[in-house]
């Protein structure tokens, strides 16, 4: 049997003992070892982010793998792993793929699952079957609980592949909390720019000029600071990482013409405050963006995980799982222990 915290209606989880996994083609079975709790998790949980239900969340996640099925490398058994969390044509290496796969796009896979999210059982749970497409081994150096921040670092990557930035521009973070605070760390210490991040949280924001950003400040003063630094312009790049749907308003008031305002919020909730009128006559460019690199991210936590672990602020066992939750919406970061 393996333990599973199971969302059966919103803010209801259960705690299931279910069947030994099985792996099926193409598929692995992981003995989870940690899980994170993120936005999109908690989104699910209180109801906003609407889902199927019953769905066992968890998609921030390192393990073992412990069975493979037809078609995959038994090699991989035994190995550490962390897995990309969109479970498509090309992870499952189909002989026919959708057109998205075909044009080179699978984490837009018009068959796809999403582990934790979309149809797909996710970590927080002792055992997960995803496709071997989508593993990647963690390096033994690699502390395995700071390994869970491989997929949110990823995404945090994902926003610069999508925006690619010049060495001059000015970036403004709006929300450097559990996702915002890796894109703080990638704009300023990988991307050498210049960033100013926005928070009403005080500590939110010492912690934003300790990872990285030349500014921080509270959202009344983000005005005048981002036009101080850019000469009055406004922020070449501005980054909605609130969590919140009035982020996008935020956004939408210190960005450049022609600026972009790259989306990272998954709240589940429609945008407040969209003035296209705006958007037209700035000719503004609104990017979207989640999903990203893994392997870079291994390689950058291989080298700052020292750095980085200290974002997680607890640790607690599954069978916690409930209260585990509830505390993330007021923590930085939770992880869920599987180890007995």
């Amino acid at each position: 049997m393996s333990l599973a915290a199971t969302l059966t209606a919103p803010k209801t989880l259960v705690m299931q003992d279910r069947p030994a996994a099985q792996a099926g083609p193409g598929e692995v079975v992981i003995a989870v070892e940690h899980a994170g709790v993120c936005g999109t998790d908690l989104a699910l949980y209180s109801g906003d982010y609407s889902v199927p239900l019953p769905l066992v969340c968890g998609h921030e996640f390192v393990g073992r793998v412990t069975a493979t099925g037809e078609k995959v490398d038994t090699n991989w058994k035994g190995h550490r792993v962390t897995a990309e969390i969109n479970n498509t044509c090309t992870a499952y290496r189909s002989p026919t793929p959708c057109r998205a796969c075909q044009r080179g796009m699978p984490s837009h896979c018009q068959t796809r699952t999403v582990t934790g999210i979309i149809s797909k059982d996710g970590a927080f749970a002792e055992e997960v079957v995803v496709p071997a497409g989508v593993l990647h081994r963690i390096p033994d150096g690699i502390d395995p609980i700071a390994a869970t921040l491989i997929e949110p670092l990823a995404a945090a990557l994902q926003t610069f592949v999508m925006t690619p930035p010049k060495e001059t521009d000015v970036v403004a973070v709006l929300g450097p909390g559990r996702l915002g605070i890796l894109i703080v760390f990638v704009a300023a210490v990988v991307h050498g720019l210049d960033v100013i991040a926005v928070s009403r949280s005080e500590s939110k924001r010492t912690r934003a000029l300790e990872y990285g950003a030349a500014l921080a400040c509270a959202p009344e003063q983000a005005g005048d600071i981002v036009r101080g630094q850019s000469a009055g312009l406004g922020a070449d790049i501005v980054i909605d990482a609130t969590g919140q749907p009035q982020g996008f308003a935020e956004a939408l008031g210190l960005v450049r013409p022609r600026g972009t305002i790259s989306a990272k919020t998954t709240c589940g909730l429609p945008a407040q405050g969209l003035d296209m009128t705006r958007l037209v006559v700035d000719e503004l460019c609104v990017q979207g963006s989640r999903c990203g690199p893994f392997a870079p991210a291994v390689n950058i936590l291989e080298q700052h995980q020292d750095r980085l672990k200290t974002l997680i602020t607890s640790v607690q066992p599954l069978q916690n799982a409930h209260a585990a939750i509830e505390s993330a919406f007021h923590e930085n970061k939770v992880v869920l222990s599987m180890q007995k």
